[in-house]
């Protein structure tokens, strides 16, 4: 009976770790690259970017304290800039304290960027 329980229990962790690595998303260095620079731009101030998608992008920012169509479009003449300008890239605009504070959002602004 004990050695039936530990390999089931081996089992079904081997089983919950391949799932969990699954849904892992791996993004490229150049994601990343972008994550950080927004993230740590005085032009960008207070956003927290996030890639859900390899083509979707989503910033949080601090709710009436940019205009969020405005700063989209800031945005997406940085991702030209970071060379992701053919990738056409969903750009979503959140409310920063709504995503910390209950995991949701508001949506704010969103932008296609070409």
């Amino acid at each position: 009976m004990r050695v039936t329980l530990s390999i089931s229990a081996i089992v079904l962790t081997l089983l919950l770790s391949g799932v969990c690595y699954g849904q892992t998303r791996d993004f490229s260095n150049a994601h990343k690259k972008i994550e950080r620079a927004l993230e740590g731009s005085a032009e960008f101030p207070g956003s927290d970017a996030i890639w859900v998608k390899h083509d979707t992008l989503l910033i949080a920012v601090a709710k009436n304290t940019i205009n969020e169509k405005k700063y989209a479009e800031q945005v997406c003449d940085s991702l030209k800039a970071y060379g992701f300008g053919n990738q056409n890239v969903q750009l979503i605009i959140v409310d920063q304290d709504e995503l910390r504070s209950r995991n949701q959002w508001s949506q704010l602004a969103e932008r296609q960027c070409k």
